[in-house]
């Protein structure tokens, strides 16, 4: 870690919050990499759980090569900005405070980037690691990798990566909207403007441990994040990212997996509700009236409602018809009820009602105030395609099913994009 003005300065930037167990076996891989021009820089979050001490002692004895600062930030992705602006570097590496490099990572990443002067970044290998630093498994990392493999996919590890400082300076560093995937939005936005070299080598560890971002947050955060940031640069979602989306969320029930699928415009053309006399707090009158507007290529298949029969009518029965035709009778049970409604119509545009044989009017039973006629509470009314009621059948399947059949079902068209 000797300054040597003769190779290119490298930045090494580590974000750090209350990771005192594993830091200083951070700052030890950058030191024992044996390049001559390096400065790490330090940006903590204000930790409370020792780490200070340990930033202070490499501080005295690095002096000028280590540098840090320990204050509250806005989360990860602003203390990596911070810590770009604080860089003098040609070379930014990027490591967190509970991985580290392999040997010669950085000599290795340096000749990379200095032979190949077209490359914004450069990128190897790397392993997996446990809390006791045992390699668990390789790290996937794909060669190749460029903004038209990035849509399926992020094989790139964060912590073996170098990247040119202008680069980074030229789109504004990391976005700070983003908490998880922050990582993976940067390869994207590089990829549009520069190639991303590849080194066969192995180059860092990223750890895997109880308290990890990547395993707490992966299905919280992860995914979503992951979800948004493919909408932003592909206006779509690969069906690589939707079937992982839904085999990791498959605890949730059937409407809140289509809700997300149709925010994010998974199938195209879905069918919609134009107009229905739902009151605000979702109580349904006697005689619900829902205007469905759909696409000849999507047509409406099936009315899906999710709701609740709040006074617990035994004999509440709804009459359904569509565009004056009458369709069949529903025994609602009491209490909490999902009913499928077959519609079948190639029609645009669609005139649904639902009668209800029960209802009652609070004002007049000096329940309270409310003069409305009231049947039951209508939490989700969701009008499905045919692709889109299929999803609902197969979404406990596993993750390979659902992915063959998103295949065989939804065509993506950023793939046949010239990008």
């Amino acid at each position: 870690m000797n300054s040597n003005p003769g190779l290119p300065l490298v930045s090494v930037i580590t974000p750090s919050f209350n990771q005192a167990v594993f830091i200083e076996e951070t700052i030890n891989s950058v030191i024992n990499q044996g390049y001559q021009n390096v400065e790490h820089i330090v940006i903590d979050g204000g930790s409370t759980d020792g780490t200070i001490e340990i930033l202070e002692k490499y501080n005295t004895l690095l002096k000028n090569q280590f540098r840090f600062i320990s204050e509250q930030d806005r989360g990860q992705s602003n203390a990596i900005n911070k810590g770009i602006k604080m860089a003098n570097g040609e070379i930014i590496g990027w490591l967190n405070s509970d991985d580290t490099y392999l040997p010669d990572a950085i000599q290795k990443g340096v000749e990379a980037l200095n032979i190949n002067p077209s490359w914004g970044m450069v990128y190897g290998k790397a392993y997996h690691i446990n809390e006791k630093s045992d390699i668990i498994t390789p790290y996937f990392v794909t060669k190749g990798n460029d903004y038209k493999s990035l849509f399926n996919d992020c094989a790139i590890c964060q912590p073996a990566t170098f990247i040119k400082k202008n680069v980074l300076d030229k789109l504004g560093g990391v976005d700070e909207d983003l908490d998880f995937c922050m990582d993976y939005d940067l390869w994207i936005r590089i990829s549009e403007q520069y190639n991303l070299g590849f080194i066969d080598h192995y180059l860092a560890c990223a750890r895997i441990h109880s308290s990890a971002k990547s395993t707490v947050n992966w299905v919280s955060v992860g995914i979503p994040e992951i979800l948004k940031t493919s909408m932003k640069h592909y206006g779509e979602i690969s069906n690589k990212w939707l079937s992982t989306f839904i085999n990791t969320h498959n605890i949730k029930d059937k409407s809140w997996i289509l809700k997300k699928c149709r925010e994010y415009s998974i199938f195209k053309d879905s069918p919609h509700i134009q107009k229905i006399n739902l009151y605000e707090d979702l109580w349904a009158p006697p005689t619900l009236f829902i205007s469905v507007e759909a696409n000849s290529l999507n047509p409406l298949h099936t009315l899906l409602i999710k709701g609740t029969n709040y006074h617990k009518f035994n004999d509440l029965s709804w009459e359904v018809s569509i565009n004056k035709r009458k369709i069949k009778k529903y025994l609602i049970p009491p209490g909490e009820f999902t009913i499928e409604i077959p519609i079948n119509s190639e029609k645009n545009n669609n005139i649904i009602k639902i009668f209800s044989n029960k209802y009652i009017v609070p004002a007049k039973l000096n329940i309270s105030n409310d003069s409305r006629p009231l049947s039951f509470i209508a939490h989700e009314i969701l009008p499905l395609s045919q692709v889109e009621y299929e999803l609902t059948k197969i979404l406990k399947a596993d993750y390979n099913f659902i992915k063959a059949w998103l295949k065989k079902n939804r065509k993506e068209n950023s793939l046949n994009k010239n990008i």
